[in-house]
């Protein structure tokens, strides 16, 4: 019996089928880069970019939900979004900081780089104090904001939200003053709720509660040398712990352990995010881009813009954005950062703000807050609409208008 054949003659076996074009012209063998590529190790070891605090998250985690932070993996849910606020707003929550970026800026003239630096003085900063610390461009436009701390006559930390650390470096030229990003030395966990200073002491802290708003101290916690500062943005009792990152399993666990009688949880990212909204602070990448990242020279805000103008001390010596920053000042600002409250339950059909019939703003973040059982929201909003007190609605999705209301920030008012 005869083996059966191809039209072309040769055996079916031997075919060679890359040669097949399905539009029927001439085929071309299949480029192997098309095709999804055997991994050269097992999906495991794949590196994750990690926090000192990450294993210890692990452990506390029961969703196994991650988010991402300045490109570090941290936890955006341990347990449930209900627990974890619960426990933040009536007891205490501990939550991992570490991504934050840390400048450690040193030298004789440190204060005066400082000062040129950042929209008001530090001169006047005592040691172990801090203040909210502004950095503009020359055309008066935020490129950051954070604190800044003062830890010795020399000695200063900047901590932002983002690195900007080649322009800080840049600044720094001509001025005898060293620049160093410890952001990968030091540790941070944010410890904040009613019951924080219960917690601190149950942990061996000395008398806690002395330490006033924007004040520091060093402190012994789980026999380990932490950094505490009356800083954070969680609203209300917050402090955040400063470490070596191999010290700070140990201080997440002692406060942990000590913790569980007055009720202390883990908090993850997304309770942060509503907590920070319920304080009314406003977040680099978020609720405005840096005046480097700005896709459109337009869309970088001043101070003004970001209702910072309390951060900005124009009557000093010469600093960064200066003159642009007086005009701005005279002439008053287009547009303001602004709170709303409106009943929406589903933020994904949530549109522009209105005024009338009249778009004026958008939307930079919103959450649902269970302390005031609405949705709250910062928006950025034209500033000549906002000599109306009224009429203010956000549009959805469908078309439908929402009524708004403009609200002080922040939202919540602590004792």
């Amino acid at each position: 019996m005869t083996e059966e054949v191809t039209e072309q003659g040769a055996p079916e076996d031997e075919m060679d089928v890359s040669q097949q074009s399905p539009l029927n012209g001439p085929g071309v063998a299949p480029d192997p880069e098309w095709f999804e590529q055997v991994a050269d190790e097992p999906p495991y070891s794949r590196n994750v970019r990690t926090t000192p605090l990450h294993l210890d998250a692990a452990d506390e985690s029961r969703t196994n939900s991650w988010s991402e932070w300045a490109g570090y993996t941290v936890a955006q849910v341990y347990t449930s979004i209900e627990q974890e606020y619960d426990a933040l707003r009536t007891r205490a929550g501990v939550s991992d900081i570490s991504p934050l970026t840390k400048v450690r800026i040193s030298g004789r003239e440190g204060v005066t780089y400082l000062d040129r630096l950042l929209t008001r003085p530090v001169g006047d900063l005592e040691s172990n104090h801090s203040k909210r610390a502004v950095l503009c461009d020359g055309n008066g436009h935020v490129i950051a904001e954070g604190v800044v701390f003062r830890l010795g006559d020399e000695e200063f930390r900047l901590v932002l939200r983002s690195s900007h650390m080649d322009w800080l470096m840049q600044s720094a030229l001509g001025i005898d003053v060293q620049l160093e990003d410890v952001s990968g030395t030091i540790a941070g966990l944010s410890l904040a709720g009613p019951l924080a200073d219960s917690v601190l002491a149950m942990a061996g802290v000395k008398q806690p509660a002395e330490l006033s708003k924007h004040q520091g101290m060093w402190a012994e916690l789980g026999g380990m040398p932490v950094y505490m500062s009356r800083t954070g943005m969680m609203g209300g009792l917050d402090y955040e712990l400063w470490c070596d990152p191999s010290d700070a399993s140990v201080v997440w666990r002692r406060l942990l352990s000590v913790g569980k009688a007055v009720g202390l949880r883990p908090v993850g990212a997304a309770v942060r995010d509503i907590a920070r909204l319920e304080n009314g602070v406003a977040l680099e990448g978020i609720d405005y881009h840096s005046a480097f990242t700005t896709l459109e020279p337009s869309d970088a805000l001043s101070p003004y813009d970001l209702c910072l103008g309390g951060c900005v001390d124009l009557d000093r010596s010469v600093f960064n954005g200066q003159s642009a920053l007086r005009k701005i000042a005279d002439s008053g600002s287009t547009s303001a950062l602004v709170g709303l409250e409106f009943d929406l339950a589903d933020a994904a059909i949530v549109g522009p703000i209105c005024n009338g019939d009249k778009q004026v703003g958008k939307i930079t973040s919103l959450a649902w807050s269970p302390t005031l059982q609405c949705t709250i929201a910062l928006g950025l909003v034209e500033a000549s609409a906002l000599g109306a007190s009224d009429g203010f609605s956000i549009k959805t999705q469908a078309g439908e208008n929402v009524p708004a209301k403009l609200t002080k920030r922040p939202f919540l008012h602590f004792s």
